[in-house]
């Protein structure tokens, strides 16, 4: 009785919701727009188009595709897209395996919006394609607004003014002299300045005794200390793998990396270099201890009992780290929203299928037995435990 009610129970809830939609007005951006994104643009939207369709904007769904269009004005019983939605089987849209029916309210929404005549805002346009997004784009220098002579500064300082002409805006007068110290101070080292350095600097008279203090904290080891935080964030640094108290996939010389991220700040080291050892220093220099240092970023992803984990995990934070991507998805499928297709997945990936990480010891003392804190890694500490200064090595 119950699996016979079961039908009638669905197709009463479907005439219930379409007699009470009937009587109000579809949102299509609200309410119509919203289903087509989480079940259609997959297949038929800015990436992929099925059957030469594409279903994210009304002008789209009247043109159709290779059966013709898909919905007819004001007959949404004449309408392809309601036809493929409700059908069983493998006719249903979207696919079974692909994802779950609509269900019979969205149905009833999509019926009571086609006949009250498919209606969408008028700015209604096609997903943009995700290739064209400004950070796929190289940058342009713009040219530098024209400055009114009032205030001294760089470019920076004329496009602000420009921003403050644009929006009526007045600036505030320029910061007091300690104000303006202990501002620097925090942006650059993250701790504010000694009774001793505000006093110095207080008492310096001279034209360029702003600019001289910040071109000595940007000399400063602290200036790439604090920062060298940021990027540490960023590139995922940890001495600890992260589950109870698992040490196995710890590696207890990561901190060499943290070292080498350091001095390469405060060497002025090009960010491009740095990438290029990141990722390749033991194909670059493998015989400088110094820059293999650098590959405790693809070490850091080790996962010692699944190699193929540790090449998703290598993948994805390397994506995320260095381009602002997510890979994941594009393991099983064409991303969704990143211009990133399946086959582009595995060709990213075979950059890293060559190497392993290795954990054997070889004979001497090791770093961390020597004192109570590390001992800086330079040429003269080999031999030492290859895996956990994070040295790659290709398998032959």
């Amino acid at each position: 009785m119950r699996a016979a009610l079961a039908p009638l129970t669905v197709l009463g809830f479907a005439l219930v919701a379409t007699t009470t939609l009937a009587d109000e007005t579809v949102d299509y951006a609200k309410q119509i727009k919203p289903i087509f994104a989480g079940r259609c643009y997959a297949c038929h939207g800015t990436l992929k188009q099925k059957s030469k369709l594409r279903t994210d904007s009304v002008k789209s769904l009247i043109k159709g595709g290779d059966s013709g269009p898909v919905i007819e004005l004001g007959k949404s019983e004449e309408s392809l897209l309601i036809d493929r939605i409700t059908e069983e089987g493998k006719g249903r849209m979207p696919p079974p395996g692909d994802g779950e029916a609509l269900s019979a309210e969205q149905v009833a929404l999509i019926k009571t919006w086609i006949d009250q005549g498919a209606v969408a805002p008028a700015d209604d346009a096609p997903e943009p394609d995700p290739r064209d997004h400004w950070a796929f784009r190289a940058p342009v220098r713009p040219s530098v607004p024209a400055r009114d002579g009032t205030r001294p500064g760089n470019p920076i300082d004329a496009f602000l003014a420009a921003g403050w002409k644009a929006n009526g805006l007045t600036p505030q007068p320029s910061a007091l002299k300690g104000l303006l110290q202990r501002r620097v101070y925090l942006d650059l080292t993250g701790v504010p300045p000694t009774a001793e350095d505000q006093a110095a600097f207080l008492s310096d008279d001279s034209p360029d005794a702003y600019a001289v203090m910040v071109d000595r904290l940007l000399a400063g080891k602290p200036y790439a200390e604090r920062w060298g935080r940021h990027w540490m964030d960023i590139w995922r640094y940890s001495d600890w793998w992260g589950l109870g108290a698992e040490l196995r996939n710890s590696q207890k010389h990561i901190w060499h990396w943290r070292d080498w991220i350091i001095e390469s700040l405060d060497a002025d080291k090009g960010y491009d270099q740095m990438v290029r050892e990141m990722i390749a220093a033991d194909e670059l220099t493998p015989n400088d201890p110094e820059r293999l240092r650098a590959t405790g970023f693809l070490a850091r992803n080790y996962f010692k009992f699944n190699r193929n984990t540790w090449l998703e995990e290598v993948v994805e934070h390397t994506g995320k780290a260095f381009l602002g991507l997510t890979f994941n998805c594009a393991k099983c499928h064409d991303h969704k929203f990143d211009p990133i297709s399946h086959n582009e997945y595995y060709q990213f990936r075979a950059f890293f299928e060559p190497y392993q990480v290795r954990t054997d010891q070889l004979p001497g003392e090791l770093d961390f037995e020597k004192g109570d804190s590390p001992a800086p890694l330079t040429a003269t500490s080999i031999p030492r435990p290859i895996g956990s200064i994070a040295e790659m090595k290709p398998i032959r």
